[in-house]
């Protein structure tokens, strides 16, 4: 037992002294060694990132943020800001990180109950929302508090009493944190007091987008049970029902789910007019960074912007080449998408025959979008 003990325990002891050493006092390092090792600093929760890309689940973040990091060398986490533990000094690519850009229920949107009479009261929504996503933890999700800040928990616990604490506490202060004010009577209207600040800021934020129809059909081959007339998984479900419960997604066919999931998320942050938007399938990394503000004069991190800019006067560099599905290859040749799949009453949809509505959303966000 003994010798267990040391064989499993010494690599986690020795991996966990190199992360503290080069993420939270990497100055002691340099100092030791008279500057001859001299480590990029440490950076805290509250200072300034260069980049926060966000975009739909089955839109290619997990690609984007592989190819940031591997073919451009940059500090680029995946559903992770947290860089006490984590190697993510330049920026995250999400898709929950975008909770400080959606409206919080029954706040900043109006939420009716099922009779469309009444308005519900807007604090108890939004704290119902809140309960849903931190009851426990949720597999494949993208969502772990974690993932935002190094808190008091337990890291070695998965879920827990004080995890689900921790993570109510960190979703009142980032949900909706970066909606600008506005005066209008529209839905995202917020009272000029509601002056609540995100925990991290980036220098620039962007929506990454790819083509709706094939977002929804990589998120149904993800997500759905038993195939494209099968059922919703429930993660998905309690997810997208808490950030968007103006839709009753445990009613919604497996199409239905994905399709509305989709273009209320992207609604959202196309009204957050952010620093940018991109078309995935359209960009090569090089082209992405240069939008991220790598190669600005104001870069935050001035050794990032030199070795973006000496890999990417490379014509024939792989940075320079459109990206390629290499990462979560949920829907490779697996299912098509046409129009004609998003009416009402078919693959298990409980609406009219005639209902058109999903179909006319996605249209409308799909031009939106710049596809045609």
């Amino acid at each position: 037992m003994t010798w267990i003990t040391v064989v499993i325990m010494a690599p986690y002891t020795l991996y966990n002294l190199y992360l503290i050493l080069f993420l939270q006092y990497p100055h002691i390092v340099s100092n030791a060694t008279m500057n001859i090792i001299k480590l990029r600093p440490s950076i805290k929760l509250n200072e300034t990132r260069q980049v926060l890309i966000l975009g739909s689940m089955s839109s290619g973040t997990t690609q984007v943020s592989n190819d940031l990091h591997k073919k451009l060398g940059l500090e680029i986490g995946h559903e992770n800001s947290e860089t006490n533990w984590s190697f993510v000094r330049d920026g995250t690519v999400s898709w929950f990180h975008a909770i400080g850009y959606l409206p919080r229920p029954g706040i900043d949107f109006r939420v009716f109950k099922k009779d469309h009479q009444k308005i519900q009261n807007g604090e108890a929504i939004f704290q119902s929302s809140v309960d849903q996503l931190c009851q426990k933890l949720y597999p494949h999700m993208g969502f772990h508090p974690f993932a935002f800040r190094d808190g008091a928990c337990n890291l070695r616990q998965s879920w827990d009493s004080c995890w689900r604490d921790e993570c109510k506490e960190l979703l009142n202060i980032e949900w909706g944190c970066a909606l600008k004010h506005k005066d209008g009577p529209d839905e995202y209207s917020r009272s000029s007091s509601d002056n609540k600040t995100c925990l991290t800021p980036y220098r620039k934020v962007l929506h990454q987008v790819r083509e709706p129809l094939k977002t929804i059909a990589s998120l149904v081959t993800k997500f759905c049970i038993d195939g494209v007339n099968g059922r919703v998984q429930p993660p998905f479900v309690a997810f997208a029902s808490a950030l968007f419960p103006q839709h009753d997604f445990s009613s919604m066919s497996c199409i239905e789910a994905a399709g509305y999931y989709v273009v209320e998320y992207n609604n959202a942050l196309l009204k957050a007019e952010l620093d940018g938007i991109f078309q995935v399938e359209e960009m090569t990394p090089c082209a992405i960074a240069e939008m991220a503000g790598f190669t600005d004069e104001d870069v935050v991190f001035h050794p990032s912007k030199d070795r973006v800019l000496n890999i990417c006067k490379n014509a024939h560099d792989d940075a320079n080449k459109l990206m390629k599905s290499m990462k979560n290859r949920y829907n490779k040749n697996l299912l098509s998408l046409e129009w004609g799949d998003l009416l009402g009453g078919i693959h298990g949809s409980k609406k009219k025959t005639s209902d058109h509505d999903l179909q006319q959303r996605v249209q409308k966000l799909t031009h939106e979008l710049g596809y045609h």
